[in-house]
């Protein structure tokens, strides 16, 4: 899920959550400054947590950051901290490498990525979810356009996203041609509609995500992810290629500045507390992706909701 653009700039108005009183006391003035990614898997985390800061009596600014300038900007400081995906670990360690940012922890919930398919899709392709189902000549031509015939559409997130479908397809010789969607809920949309109609498709799919968690499909199992298989062409079947083994599965973690969490120990300890299970957000999703709600506000209900949870995470 890495995003290559380094634009930076205000989110007015995103820092208006429901506060209430200082559960800590704190004599920062300055600005907790969080990035929101228009991701709403990762952005929402991101508020939960910008509110329970807020809820200590720190002052919170939401900018708007792409996902691989987040980490930059944890680096310089112009961010205190930022969200990190399991499946680009690579990226966020790397943010660590002058001392100036630090792994602050798991948030605790779980990710999964990689190919994805409405349980519809089994009328063509018999032996899913094995990855073999998809190298069957009928299961392709059910999967082909006219955008993409002989080969079997896949629908990817958008094109600035990392999704290794062109390395897998060739370490398992599955005919597919990718195509990138403009946006997260594009992506979406599309896998959803087509899924409604019947119509056979294979996607991008990532947890945690409202649709990709549901009972409306599965992802399709390839090899399990072991340390070798992006990189050494000897490790798996495949003795020609790399990747020939699923996404890595793990959690979201939490990457922070260095000197804040040495300035700020409230914050550091409230972060190192910090601690989500996919069942307490996924609610939240929908409600920011189906229903339209802003996330400020889905961000205000929760708190309102589950205050047992944040309080803990103050004591």
């Amino acid at each position: 899920m890495t995003f290559t653009k380094t634009s930076i700039r205000t989110l007015a108005g995103a820092a208006c959550l429901a506060t209430a009183g200082p559960a800590l006391a704190t004599d920062r003035t300055e600005p907790v400054v969080i990035p929101i990614v228009s991701d709403t898997s990762t952005d929402l985390i991101s508020t939960i947590l910008g509110a329970t800061l807020e809820k200590a009596g720190y002052n919170i600014e939401y900018v708007d950051a792409d996902y691989a300038a987040s980490f930059s900007g944890i680096q310089t400081g112009d961010l205190h901290f930022t969200v990190c995906w399991q499946s680009t670990m690579e990226l966020c360690e790397g943010s660590t490498e002058n001392g100036k940012a630090i792994n602050a922890g798991s948030t605790g919930i779980r990710t999964a990525e990689g190919w994805w398919y409405p349980m519809s899709l089994k009328e063509n392709c018999p032996g899913l979810p094995n990855w073999k189902a998809l190298t069957e000549p009928a299961c392709i031509e059910a999967l082909a356009t006219a955008e993409t015939a002989p080969k079997a559409r896949f629908v990817e997130g958008p094109a600035d996203w990392v999704m290794p479908v062109e390395e897998m397809a060739r370490a398992f010789d599955i005919d597919v041609e990718p195509i990138a969607s403009g946006s997260a809920a594009a992506l979406v949309a599309t896998v959803s509609t087509a899924a409604r109609r019947g119509e056979p498709v294979v996607a991008w799919g990532y947890t945690p995500h409202w649709y990709f968690m549901s009972d409306e499909g599965e992802f399709v199992e390839f090899p399990e992810y072991q340390e070798g298989c992006h990189d050494d062409p000897s490790w798996g079947a495949n003795p020609d290629a790399t990747y020939d083994c699923n996404v890595e599965t793990g959690v979201l973690w939490l990457f922070a500045n260095k000197k804040f969490i040495d300035a700020e120990p409230e914050a550091a300890e409230i972060i190192e507390k910090f601690e989500l299970e996919d069942s307490q957000v996924t609610d939240g999703y929908r409600k920011v992706d189906v229903e339209g709600v802003p996330i400020e506000t889905v961000t205000e209900q929760w708190m309102n909701e589950n205050e047992a949870i944040w309080q803990a995470w103050l004591q």
